[in-house]
């Protein structure tokens, strides 16, 4: 179904949307099973729509359900600490981790820093590392991902790891890295394993990690699958829930329940949008970015408005990636903001601009059964650039 009458208060541009998407989504390129809907953000009121109510692969648009569930949860200011504590022997300590998606090579150095200045105030200068990653279960692959994901798409989730490394044990990983730190300091390493930290030992050093609006701002720009994995386990944490996929599932609902979002259409597997599995509708996409977006949410929306790719410049809607750099889309260049998607035969696209009457409208598009290819995306990109209204 399409609607291309608007409800009483349609402006100009909203008839014009209307009118001019019910044209253009007929585009060879999206081919037969394309949904989508665009709303009023102020208003919630349904401007255009075909199918908005359908329920379609979302893919990496999951990722804005995630970023709002992160920031509802924990706020913007949050950080995560990875903390090194003494062990049930003298001689032994434990790398904890706490989750932290950004974790880097110089935070574990800085860390090296403190931890060794602790050890030899104790005049400690050998000791065996411990490694503990049981924040998160032990993991396991979501309902709907190929095992073939590991390692390149996504590594084993665990509550310990740096960034960006391809590896399937990211906890050991680190704790390597973090014992030839230790090393370079003149601390000798004896052994390094898995081991969780004993209750009530003392804490030797902390390092903390980039703030949550930071860390969604990335995983939203570049569309990062372990950012997103984490912060829904986190998530899950936050809301009391085991950071299990089920139990990060069902805090998701939970906190969207509290933002007054509708759950009908939503059945989400992971939070990156990795598993075929998962089922969004065009509705529950603009319906996230209004609740995302409300001006009563001043520093969630802030932070999606800095995090979301900006048409033609930044992200995976920059020019780098050959969007809206061509007629006719490249009117839209700077004007309008959206997370992309995509799988083999899935192309999605959910963001905001402010249309030709001055009025944010939220939109969200999904191809289904077309090759995510180039020529897809940028029949995508001519539907949101036909809603700010340039073509």
């Amino acid at each position: 179904m399409v609607t291309t009458v608007v409800t009483e208060g349609a402006t100009r541009a909203d008839q014009r949307i209307a009118r001019k998407l019910t044209s253009r989504v007929d585009a060879p390129r999206l081919g037969d099973y394309v949904t989508g809907l665009v709303m009023d953000r102020k208003k919630g009121r349904v401007v255009w729509q075909q199918r908005g109510d359908s329920q379609r692969l979302p893919a990496s648009t999951t990722k804005l359900v995630t970023a709002l569930a992160a920031l509802r949860t924990f706020g913007t200011d949050k950080r995560f600490s990875t903390t090194v504590v003494q062990g049930a022997r003298r001689r032994q300590v434990v790398l904890v981790g706490s989750g932290d998606p950004e974790l880097r090579r110089w935070q574990l150095g800085r860390l090296a820093n403190r931890t060794t200045t602790a050890l030899r105030e104790g005049d400690r200068r050998k000791v065996t590392l411990l490694v503990d990653d049981s924040k998160f279960p032990a993991p396991t692959l979501a309902t709907g991902w190929s095992p073939y994901y590991y390692p390149h798409e996504i590594v084993p989730v665990r509550a310990l790891g740096l960034h960006g490394r391809e590896v399937m044990d990211s906890a050991l990983d680190a704790g390597r890295f973090f014992a030839r730190a230790l090393e370079r300091r003149g601390i000798a390493v004896s052994a390094v394993r898995r081991e969780q930290r004993p209750v009530g030992v003392k804490e030797l050093a902390r390092v903390r990690g980039f703030r949550l609006a930071s860390i969604v701002r990335r995983m939203l720009l570049v569309s990062d699958n372990q950012d997103a994995e984490h912060l829904l386990r986190l998530v899950a944490l936050g809301n009391d829930q085991p950071a299990t996929w089920a139990g990060s599932n069902a805090a998701v609902r939970t906190v969207l329940a509290k933002l007054d979002v509708p759950l009908a259409g939503i059945a989400l597997y992971d939070g990156s949008g990795l598993s075929r599995s998962d089922r969004l509708t065009a509705r529950n996409l603009a319906d996230v970015l209004q609740a995302a977006l409300s001006p009563y949410r001043g520093k969630i929306r802030a932070a999606f408005l800095a995090a979301l790719p900006v048409a033609g410049v930044s992200g995976t809607l920059g020019a780098d990636y050959l969007r809206y750099v061509t007629e006719p889309t490249s009117c839209a260049r700077g004007k309008l903001q959206g997370k992309t998607g995509s799988l083999r035969d899935v192309v999605t696209l959910a963001g905001v601009t402010t249309a030709r009457d001055g009025r944010e409208k939220v939109w969200a598009f999904l191809v289904y059964g077309q090759p995510a290819e180039l020529a897809t995306r940028r029949a995508v990109d001519k539907l949101a650039t036909t809603v700010q209204g340039c073509w």
